[in-house]
């Protein structure tokens, strides 16, 4: 996520967690201030469980300010969002022994990249995800409510899957009737 304006800062009594090999803040606040012409954003960001998180997103009208609009939400990559900036807070642990952690801040783009990584395999979770029928509703919900509009890349984006498991939970909802059949990528009338 880029921050042309705004900022995400993390309270000084936030502790650090250890996520993988990295220190991360246990909570990080996102503020985009808004103006005339965009609406005010903040969100909450938790580690919960070692997993790094989005818990809280809040959209709102500034004074004199324009409305919110779908536009908005369509504006925002909460995963991308959750990975970016815990990486801007990611310290590495080089050292750990007798009660002390020793961690470093690292720079340049190799380092930012497998911070991103790592923080991005975190939240995909351990082991294989329950193929439930519940969870096939919610991907033909999620699918449904995007029809027209990409719906692969929602179901993928939801689920924080690839383009080829989105497709495989997709074809496994069709198989149980929650989603019609497709021709040529295009839902049958």
């Amino acid at each position: 996520m880029k921050f042309e304006f705004g900022y995400a800062e993390r309270q000084p009594d936030t502790p650090l967690v250890r996520v993988g090999d990295r220190l991360l803040p246990q909570r990080i606040d996102v503020v985009l201030p808004g103006d005339g012409s965009q609406p005010r954003f903040t969100a909450r960001l938790e580690v919960v469980g070692g997993i790094p998180q989005c818990r809280e997103i809040a959209i709102a009208s500034v004074e004199g300010g324009r409305e919110v609009k779908q536009l908005d939400l369509r504006g925002i990559g909460i995963a991308e969002m959750v990975e970016e900036v815990f990486a801007l807070f990611a310290t590495r642990v080089i050292f750990e022994g007798e009660g002390h952690i020793t961690a470093v801040k690292e720079i340049g783009e190799k380092a930012h990249v497998e911070t991103l990584r790592m923080i991005a395999d975190a939240r995909k979770g351990k082991g294989a995800r329950k193929i439930t029928p519940e969870f096939l509703a919610e991907v033909a919900r999620v699918y449904k409510d995007n029809a027209g509009k990409s719906p692969t890349v929602a179901v993928q984006r939801s689920f924080n899957v690839s383009p080829r498991m989105a497709g495989n939970y997709i074809r496994r909802a069709r198989d149980l009737g929650m989603l019609p059949e497709v021709t040529d990528g295009r839902r049958r009338t």
